[in-house]
């Protein structure tokens, strides 16, 4: 074998490697209980929940992205930019962390290692939000397969295989049965920046944003049409689950740049006004605070309500 040929067989050995250690994971993979076609009807006729992640996206390149629709939510909204997402800075710790309401020493995700998932007593919000009506219409849409894995009890869970893909799905459910809560996850800002590198100086990873921006702008689109036609009232929740250094971001709890990161919420009826203290415990008290539902004693949450 020709030195050339050896250096493309160890490339290819190399990458099929990475492929299978990957803990991206193709839709096929997927549990069947976790890819949900149910298009139910939304029971709520007014109050409606649209919480946005853009996974790692970095305060500082979200301010100096050009983004309308974002720079928009955040002049409208209760907006911090130093928010504490807690430690084990890698996804699946900070999304629990946000769908759950408590710190990993009680969800227990310490890595993106989820093969053993194990939440114990502390659930998340669409597991409560059905214990305070069964009727509610709940649904989750990713760019990121695990996502899905973090919650339980919705009606409609569907990977999607590009940001794009999340926002066209996104609207299909809007249009046709416009869950009481939707979930959406986008997922480029991170693959850009592992790709290229977290930072505002960075143009891919800005440009990562601001495409992201873009698929937020024609959702606020339909949100704002039903909002006006319709009388709908929603809360919208945008948010990460970590920042980044480098090309990395895990191991790094003591980087500011990747802990603390930012929370926008638009909620209707409240001024614009920025946070004097947040942490993403905060955000699943706030949702339900709106809602209208009084959370149990029983599920010790961390969080408090930010308005």
């Amino acid at each position: 074998m020709t030195t050339s040929n050896f250096r493309k067989c160890f490339a290819i050995v190399i990458l099929s490697l990475l492929s299978i250690t990957s803990c991206k994971k193709k839709s096929d993979d997927l549990p069947a209980e976790e890819i949900k076609t149910n298009c139910i009807q939304g029971i709520s006729s007014v109050k409606k929940v649209l919480f946005i992640g853009i996974d790692g996206c970095r305060t500082d390149a979200l301010l100096a992205a050009h983004s309308p629709a974002l720079d928009d939510l955040m002049q409208q909204g209760l907006v911090n930019f130093n928010t504490d997402r807690g430690p084990y800075t890698v996804s699946c710790p900070g999304w629990s962390t946000l769908l759950h309401g408590v710190w990993p020493n009680k969800h227990g995700v310490t890595s993106n290692d989820i093969s053993n998932l194990n939440y114990g007593k502390f659930e998340d919000i669409f597991h409560y939000m059905r214990l305070h009506n069964p009727g509610y219409s709940l649904a989750s849409i990713s760019n990121w397969d695990n996502f899905l894995r973090l919650t339980t009890e919705e009606d409609y869970a569907q990977t999607a295989n590009s940001d794009a893909e999340v926002k066209d799905k996104a609207l299909y459910v809007l249009n046709n049965c416009t869950p009481d809560v939707l979930l959406l996850h986008f997922d480029k800002v991170d693959e850009e920046g592992h790709n290229s590198g977290f930072s505002p100086q960075n143009p891919y990873y800005l440009h990562a944003i601001q495409e992201v921006g873009d698929y937020v702008q024609t959702i606020m689109e339909t949100i704002r049409y039903r909002e006006q036609t319709l009388g709908e009232k929603w809360m919208v929740v945008v948010v990460t689950d970590h920042g980044g250094n480098g090309t990395g971001h895990g191991g790094q709890d003591d980087l500011p740049e990747t802990r603390y990161v930012f929370q926008i919420l638009k909620v209707p009826g409240l001024p614009h006004s920025e946070l004097a203290n947040a942490s993403n415990v905060d955000i699943l008290p706030s949702i339900f605070k709106y809602m209208e539902i009084q959370p149990d004693s029983s599920w010790e949450w961390d969080g408090i309500p930010l308005f």
